[in-house]
């Protein structure tokens, strides 16, 4: 008998079981219809044999963006995975492992209590530029600016400490009302009430989202005009580790050559990378966050992504058709022994390849493409 009950207690939990929010939510808001739309490419014409472009066909995720009112919830920092009678919510389960979700529980040992209404607003990797201007900026703007959310009390957003430069695109969004609630890594909350929105799970990275694209004018009009339009700007990843080009160094003496401010964004304020890219009249980049600043290009200006072959991710493209920007890429064989979508370029990439296209996009001119959005 000692042997069968000791045999019980080492037996293996069973993994947790899942929930979807319209489930367990009190209410839901609906914040935007995304609708489907095909990819669209300026100037057409490139579009001859040979061309490489990964996303030829595409078409953008119909989605509708909305924010639920839960009650008695507990929050997971390190996974930012919502809990509910231990069961996991699903659609906060964003880009976590089987084996992170499995193992996952409510840990009394590290629970805390936290009142008030709390809005979770950053994801598994609050420090990336993307992700925040993507995920949690726009969660604010949303919720903060819907009076049927605001008179639910005090929003407290969930977030971790901030870096300076998250805290300048705070300033310069001006959201209203939301206080910060710092939480920490390690911990659990148990939250009283909740409004959780999709988008901070990714919900509408591949949407053409106009609350999304808001962010961005929204920060745009706070920062005085300084240049003239006809930049032509190489976003440099030369400082990062993910996706590192061997060769990246030759490919922006290379551009510069031709006329192109090599910029490195992380090394700017948030309102000259405003200024800067507003001014642009064509970006070329590897993917990356850096390039989350096309956001704030004028319709017309030109965008070239040099897409590795191991991580290939239509984000930027979603972002071009929501600016009404004339946006190309092409794929670009990477070497990698991985296809994490960290793992660095092992060949190089070809440059001459690089400035014959850039040589090509541009001789054909750039002006506004226009892509119906769905409102009527």
């Amino acid at each position: 008998m000692v042997f069968s009950l000791l045999r019980r207690l080492r037996r293996p939990q069973a993994p947790p079981g899942r929930v979807r929010l319209a489930e367990i939510a009190d209410s839901s808001l609906l914040l935007e219809a995304c609708p489907a739309r095909t990819a669209c490419f300026a100037p057409a014409d490139v579009r001859r044999p040979g061309a490489s472009n990964p996303f030829l066909g595409w078409v953008s995720s119909p989605v509708g963006l909305t924010a639920h009112v839960l009650r008695d919830v507990v929050y997971d920092v390190d996974s930012r995975v919502l809990i509910k009678d231990g069961n996991l919510v699903a659609e906060t389960c964003y880009l976590q492992s089987p084996e992170t979700l499995a193992a996952l529980r409510v840990d009394r040992a590290r629970l805390e209590c936290h009142a008030g209404v709390a809005v979770p607003c950053s994801d598994h990797w609050p420090s990336n530029y993307y992700h925040w201007m993507m995920h949690a900026l726009p969660v604010m703007v949303a919720l903060s600016d819907r009076p049927e959310i605001r008179r639910r009390g005090p929003l407290c957003w969930l977030l971790p400490d901030l870096l300076p430069w998250q805290r300048q695109t705070l300033e310069l969004l001006g959201v209203r009302g939301g206080i910060q609630g710092g939480v920490a890594a390690g911990r659990q909350y148990r939250l009283d009430r909740v409004v959780y929105c999709n988008i901070v799970a990714g919900a509408a990275d591949f949407a053409l989202s106009r609350l999304c694209q808001s962010v961005f004018a929204r920060m745009a009009s706070r920062v005085p005009v300084t240049r003239r339009r006809g930049l032509r700007l190489y976003v440099d990843r030369g400082g990062v580790g993910n996706r590192a080009i061997p060769n990246e160094a030759a490919l922006a003496a290379a551009l510069a050559a031709e006329g192109f401010c090599v910029v490195r964004p992380e090394r700017m304020t948030v309102a000259e990378q405003v200024d800067l890219f507003r001014a642009a009249a064509m970006v070329v980049g590897p993917l990356g966050a850096g390039m989350t600043n096309i956001g704030f290009c004028r319709p017309g200006t030109m965008v070239y992504e040099l897409v590795p072959d191991h991580h290939v991710n239509p984000c930027f493209l979603a972002m071009a058709m929501r600016g009404h920007l004339n946006y190309w890429a092409d794929l670009y064989p990477a070497g990698a022994t991985g296809r994490e979508h960290v793992t660095r370029w092992e060949g190089g990439i070809d440059v001459a390849r690089v400035l014959r296209r850039v040589a090509d996009l541009w001789s054909r001119g750039a002006r506004p493409v226009l892509v119906s959005d769905g409102a009527g």
